[in-house]
């Protein structure tokens, strides 16, 4: 079979036959793509069937352009069109741009959607930290959805919080479990407008940012604690 580049299936119909064979050259995730799709589907990120779990595909939007483009890249012979800009206005009457992309659906990413996906809506499973979540899934768990507990501009708290809202209250204890056990993370589950959180203790901040540290991209730094500066890292 002859090699099919990305390129020229860019532009294909969704039938076309070019197009099926450069998917068909397509097996698995590799490694880093496994890895970081655990802690995007962590965080904000989707995956999502249209053909009743026969194969999967991810969906991604954030607000932050420079993040977006990385992660295109990461997945680039995923990602068959570029990310498009969204606008919409939310209920204060302010403008909110972000940016959406997504992969084409494949059987690559059953693997992730076995890990998460129950009745066609995101799960947490025990031990999904034990098992499977690696230094590489936190970082991106953390760019994707986590940031500062304290954005006042000359705070040194050192905590952080995961944003895990969107999870019951039993599946986010799976976590915090699992973050303690794998990890040695002194964390907890605190609760914002009646929906739970995890709160990681500034006693624990230099273990878990030498963690994430060689994964964390220096358009998302600002999300650390400004104890570690910009500079620092990129030393």
């Amino acid at each position: 079979m002859k090699n099919i580049k990305k390129n020229q299936v860019m532009n294909t119909g969704p039938n076309s036959k070019l197009l099926k064979e450069y998917k068909s050259q397509l097996i698995e995730l590799n490694i880093e793509q496994f890895e970081a799709g655990i802690g995007l589907i962590l965080g904000d990120a989707y995956i999502r069937s249209r053909d009743e779990g026969k194969t999967y595909c991810m969906q991604f939007e954030w607000k932050n352009k420079a993040y977006m483009d990385h992660v295109c890249l990461l997945y680039d012979q995923w990602v068959l069109s570029p990310p498009h800009k969204k606008e919409r206005v939310n209920h204060l009457g302010n403008l909110v741009i972000t940016w959406g992309a997504q992969t084409f659906k494949h059987q690559a990413f059953n693997k992730l959607a076995n890990l998460f996906i129950v009745n066609n809506k995101k799960t947490i499973p025990n031990n999904l930290v034990e098992n499977y979540l690696t230094p590489m899934s936190t970082a991106y768990w953390f760019m994707d959805d986590g940031g500062k507990w304290d954005y006042n501009k000359n705070s040194t708290n050192k905590s952080i919080v995961l944003n895990t809202q969107s999870f019951t209250f039993e599946e986010v204890e799976y976590l915090v479990k699992g973050l303690r056990n794998k990890f040695q993370l002194n964390c907890y589950v605190k609760i914002n407008k009646n929906k739970p959180i995890i709160y990681i203790d500034s006693m624990s901040y230099t273990i878990f940012y030498n963690l994430i540290k060689p994964y964390l991209i220096p358009q998302m730094m600002y999300k650390t604690p400004n104890t570690i500066s910009s500079e620092t890292f990129l030393k």
